[in-house]
């Protein structure tokens, strides 16, 4: 802080009851009523906390290192391009880094104590709680929420999990499974080979072709002198 006596700003003076959560570039006469203990912050800097009053009531300040190390109660000050915030839903008037304070004087200053404008304001509150709340429609993906069906692994809420089943093959029927193939492997081995002579099987001795059995003329083998004629019928 600094001591000035030069002329005020061009900027118009701002008086405690006009300021609103928001404001910015303000510039502000008032006299110092009370000096809070330090509290020192992350970023290892010290921070006051300040009641400052002028005609129309009082405010909260916040300094910070310098600046509250050398403000004393009953020094006029004069306030030049700070702002106004919410701190914890309490209306207080901050410097930034491209505001300032000096004294211009001590003791001599018309002000009133009350109203005090760092009072809790349920205004400020709602204002202050809806720039928190988060809308579901508002930003991107943020308030698109869970939709059912999408995402998540196995279990996830509307999604079915289904077991994998083959596409068929050939007929219809799965090769793929272990006793259909089998059952495949079994016709195989039965059917005849095509161009070939039919299956031959063992009656009385005799080998007798699969025709015979199945109703067609019988063919004997050469081992009983018997061999399939022409028209004329059977020869010796």
């Amino acid at each position: 802080m600094q001591v000035d006596r030069s002329k005020p700003p061009l900027d118009p003076l701002v008086c405690l009851k006009d300021i609103r959560p928001g404001m910015k570039n303000l510039h502000i006469i008032f006299i110092v009523l009370e000096v809070g203990k330090l509290t020192r912050t992350k970023d290892n800097h010290d921070v006051r906390s300040c009641k400052v009053a002028d005609k129309t009531g009082s405010i909260n300040l916040s300094l910070f290192d310098e600046a509250g190390q050398v403000i004393q109660p009953g020094d006029i000050c004069k306030f030049v391009r700070g702002y106004a915030s919410l701190f914890r839903g309490l209306l207080t008037l901050y410097t930034g880094k491209g505001g300032d304070i000096f004294k211009i004087g001590e003791f001599c200053f018309n002000f009133v104590e009350v109203p005090n404008y760092s009072d809790p304001n349920p205004e400020y509150l709602k204002a202050e709680a809806a720039q928190h709340r988060k809308s579901p429609t508002e930003g991107g993906d943020q308030g698109q929420g869970h939709k059912e069906g999408q995402g998540g692994g196995p279990g996830s809420q509307g999604q079915v999990m289904r077991p994998f089943i083959p596409p068929p093959q050939g007929n219809g029927q799965n090769y793929s499974h272990p006793q259909q193939r089998m059952m495949l492997q079994q016709q195989q081995q039965n059917r005849p080979m095509m161009g070939g002579p039919p299956p031959r099987v063992a009656v009385n001795g005799n080998n007798i072709s699969a025709g015979h059995m199945s109703g067609g003329p019988p063919m004997m083998s050469a081992g009983n002198n018997m061999m399939r004629g022409g028209r004329g019928g059977m020869r010796r």
